[in-house]
């Protein structure tokens, strides 16, 4: 595994988890972010209470099986490549005000990319992005970024 600092720090959007627990597709861009994670562990999610809630309480609405919800909740307890942080100050720079948190946990993990489908987060005008020491894309975009670094 490589060591920490060689891993690149990340907040996967709710809608990356549920993604991934809905894809039949072990070759689409976030199952390919999972394995990075998961498997190869060249990803450090950061993550916070607020997010890991979000993403169990939708997984639980959506009826994925309590097993893999557990497997996630697993990870998320127990692994060195998850770090968890307590959001300081949240940001206004969501038209949605529940993606607030997400921004304000990537700030506080200093997260190198906040990865979404979300646009209300992709569609953040490039001003209020600059205040941000993290790029925000989707999946895709985030993998073409990975191997250039």
């Amino acid at each position: 595994m490589p060591p920490r600092k060689e891993r690149v720090p990340v907040v996967l959007d709710t809608n990356i988890v549920i993604g991934y627990y809905l894809s039949r597709s072990s070759k689409s861009a976030i199952s390919r972010i999972f394995h990075l994670w998961r498997d190869l562990r060249k990803l450090q999610l950061i993550a916070s209470r607020e997010m890991t809630e979000e993403y169990f309480g939708v997984l639980e609405r959506l009826s994925v099986s309590e097993k893999r919800i557990e497997n996630m909740k697993t990870l998320l307890a127990t692994y060195p490549i998850v770090t968890h942080v307590r959001p300081g100050t949240i940001p206004t720079s969501s038209r949605d005000d529940d993606d607030n948190f997400v921004l304000a946990t990537a700030i506080a993990g200093k997260a190198k990319f906040l990865i979404t489908l979300d646009r209300d987060l992709l569609d953040i005008s490039d001003l209020e992005k600059k205040k941000f020491k993290f790029e925000i894309l989707k999946p895709a975009d985030f993998l073409r970024r990975v191997e250039e670094l």
